[in-house]
């Protein structure tokens, strides 16, 4: 009875280590896309928070470019939830993209993003604007509780509206 109690505190082990592993699996790479994309912005000398949050969304990036607000979705795997997270955020900012790994990019990813309001950027050594967003008419969000939020770098769990 006690080698079958401890052979499951191992198989409990040996899954812990798999689950574990498998998050970090999608969790390091997304921060290091965060990583090579605000590099970018950086270069662009674009304003940005991280995790910005409107209403209840999270938003990987948020960021203003002179009076212009965008949101950027990063994806390192799942990326149908990205394009759904991406055209989400374009009811709250006047351009919202997608962001993955260069090499996930293939012609039905630029055609599906291509019959949407979203743009695309690729990642990799450098981030490559693959496609571009539509401006968004009119947002639900106020723009300059937006601007507030990326200029302040308000990080809190209250959200924007």
């Amino acid at each position: 009875m006690g080698t079958s109690s401890f052979k499951s505190q191992n198989e409990y082990e040996s899954l812990w280590a798999e689950q574990l592993e498998e998050s970090h699996s999608y969790y390091v790479p997304e921060k290091y896309q965060l990583g090579i994309l605000t590099h970018f912005l950086d270069q662009q000398d674009i304003e940005y928070v991280t995790e910005g949050r409107i209403f209840c969304y999270p938003i990987d990036i948020l960021a203003i470019n002179g009076d212009s607000t965008m949101a950027i979705e990063l994806k390192s795997g799942k990326i149908v939830r990205g394009i759904e997270q991406a055209s989400r955020n374009t009811d709250f900012v006047d351009h919202s993209f997608l962001a993955v790994w260069e090499e996930d990019i293939d012609s039905d990813l630029v055609e599906e993003v291509s019959n949407l309001s979203i743009g695309l950027m690729g990642i990799g050594n450098s981030v490559e604007l693959i496609s571009l967003p539509c401006k968004t008419g009119k947002q639900l969000c106020s723009k300059e509780n937006v601007i507030s939020t990326v200029k302040n770098h308000v990080r809190s769990d209250s959200s924007v509206q």
